[in-house]
């Protein structure tokens, strides 16, 4: 039986799983679906690993999260940092009105990996403000 039909099976059985998570706030909410990505990844990364032993293949490395950060036309990347549950990034970027103090900030966003329904992935941008720039030499 797949995964998939079990966690079907278990809502079946638990009418009142619907009914609480109705009853989570937004925030609630999304702490709840990256909770169940995180483990998704996990059990998916243990399978794999699983696999990859069985069949005495190598294992392969992911790219990292920093690996696919690029700047987008006028932006400068300042500093990629790697953390346990995000990716720190510090960056100036232009306003997109070209005016001549372009790039602006830096600013500083907190990046992660993001898997939707489909399998497919992307990277998850959320920015947290403008970092002055005496804090960041000295965290640095």
């Amino acid at each position: 039986m797949s995964d998939d039909a079990v966690a079907g099976d278990s809502l079946n059985r638990s009418p009142d799983f619907a009914a609480r998570l109705d009853e989570l706030t937004l925030q609630e909410l999304r702490e709840v679906v990256r909770y169940a990505q995180q483990q998704i990844r996990e059990r998916q990364g243990k399978r794999e690993h699983q696999q990859r032993q069985e069949q005495h293949e190598p294992s392969e490395r992911q790219e990292s999260v920093s690996g696919r950060i690029t700047a987008a036309p006028g932006e400068e990347i300042l500093s990629v940092t790697e953390r346990s549950e995000y990716t720190e990034v510090i960056k100036r970027e232009p306003c997109g009105e070209h005016c001549s103090n372009c790039p602006h900030g830096p600013y500083l966003y907190h990046v992660d990996e993001e898997t939707h329904p489909d399998g497919e992935s992307s990277l998850h941008w959320v920015f947290l403000g403008h970092v002055s720039e005496s804090l960041r030499t000295t965290e640095r």
